[in-house]
């Protein structure tokens, strides 16, 4: 069996393939050769023809659009706890993470995540330069040189303090478990890094709790920050993953 469609019909079909303006019209002749008046459908689709829009406009409303959009995702975002880094404003760390397992250089590691502020700047309370060292006056300026050397100076003194607790406590950290819980009393200080240790309750926790526990360290201001939640991540993968050779 086969069918025959008429003219109407071919014509529709034919319009389909070609798209456009020939479309609208084709379709509206269909309907109306039944009988049929034009469907809500089929004439807003006119209407949008019928309209013409400049490349200009529509670029422009595109823009708009998606100016729009952001602004709904930062509204959800701070519904959800999460609020934009407090010194860049972005919603990410203002450097790509470190790759934890193939790096092996500490530094590097924690000045990924710190980013550099050539310029002093409150960072909740404690005055921040460089990459994430103290500052010494709100006007203190700083060359990424001297940042860096700084930097070292600094991560020295955290390392010596999680050394220390590692005879201490008879730890047999190995030195990515070293190194993590460095980038972590860095961040933190030596007081969060003991509370990390302990706990509440005062008792040693074992390598793997402590694993789960740095990830709990991801709020600053009594909210979730991004960048926090992405350090803890890759602080707990070097603990427990080590580097790639």
């Amino acid at each position: 069996m086969s069918f025959n469609y008429g003219p109407n019909y071919k014509a529709l079909v034919s319009a389909l393939q070609q798209g456009g303006t020939s479309t609208y019209k084709a379709a509206k002749d269909a309907r109306q050769a039944r009988g049929l008046g034009v469907s809500p459908m089929i004439e807003s689709l006119g209407e949008k023809i019928d309209a013409p829009q400049s490349t200009e406009q529509a670029v422009l409303a595109r823009f708009e659009k998606v100016k729009k959009d952001n602004e709904t995702l930062k509204d959800r975002m701070k519904e959800l706890g999460i609020e934009q880094d407090p010194v860049t404003e972005e919603l990410e760390p203002p450097l790509e993470d470190p790759d934890v397992n193939t790096s092996g250089d500490i530094i590097d590691f924690i000045a990924g995540f710190e980013g550099f502020a050539e310029n002093a700047y409150d960072d909740y309370g404690q005055l921040t330069i460089g990459f994430g060292t103290p500052a010494t006056s709100a006007d203190q300026t700083i060359t990424r040189e001297d940042a860096m050397k700084e930097l070292s100076k600094e991560v020295m003194k955290f390392r010596t303090i999680v050394l220390e607790a590692k005879e201490e406590f008879g730890y047999d950290w190995s030195e990515n478990q070293i190194d993590a819980l460095t980038s972590f009393a860095f961040n933190l200080g030596q007081g969060n890094f003991n509370k990390l240790l302990t706990g509440d309750e005062g008792g040693l926790r074992g390598d793997e709790e402590i694993s789960e526990m740095i990830l709990e360290y991801n709020t600053a201001g009594g909210k979730v920050l991004p960048g926090l939640t992405k350090r803890r991540q890759a602080e707990s993968d070097l603990f427990t993953q080590g580097y790639n050779p």
